[in-house]
C-alpha cells in the first residue's frame, strides 16, 4: 500500500512539480493538462485549458499528485514531511523550498532530530523537513 499526498495549485502546478522533481529527486510520471486531454477539456475556458489535472512524482518509493484547480479557494490545515537521510540533506531541501517562500521554523537542532524546519515554499505549501534522530 502506498498513501500519496495530494496538493491542489492555482495554475502553478506544473512549475511546483518541476521544482520539487529537481529538489527532491524525484521523476516525473504523470502532468497532463486539459489541452493535453480533449474530452476533458470541454466547457474549459480557453485561458484555462493549460492547467494541469493529473501530475505524478515518483520520489523513491513514495508519490506526490497534484492538480491546478480551476475554482481555487487556497489552501489549510495540511503540510507535507519530508524526512530526510541525512543532516546535509534536510537543509539542502530545506534551504531549496524556502527559496521565494517564507521560513516559519529555522532549521536546526530539535530534541528529537539533528534538524528540523518548517517552511512555506513559493507556491504556498507548507513543508516540514526533518532528518536523522538526535544520538
Amino acid at each position: 500500500m502506498k498513501v500519496v499526498a495530494n496538493i491542489d495549485f492555482d495554475g502553478d502546478c506544473r512549475e511546483a512539480f518541476t521544482t520539487y522533481a529537481r529538489i527532491l529527486g524525484g521523476e516525473i510520471r504523470g502532468m497532463l493538462s486539459h489541452r493535453d486531454m480533449p474530452g476533458m477539456a470541454e466547457g474549459v475556458p480557453e485561458d484555462r485549458l493549460d492547467r494541469i489535472i493529473h501530475a505524478w512524482i515518483d520520489i523513491g518509493d513514495q508519490a506526490l499528485m497534484g492538480q491546478d484547480m480551476q475554482d481555487f479557494s487556497g489552501r489549510s490545515g495540511y503540510s507535507v514531511t519530508v524526512s530526510a537521510d541525512s543532516v546535509a540533506d534536510a537543509r539542502r531541501i530545506f534551504e531549496a523550498l524556502s527559496e521565494g517562500g517564507e521560513v516559519l521554523m529555522a532549521f536546526e537542532p530539535q530534541p528529537w532530530s539533528q534538524g528540523f524546519g518548517m517552511t512555506l515554499d513559493r507556491f504556498g505549501v507548507t513543508w516540514v523537513i526533518d532528518s536523522p534522530a538526535a544520538e
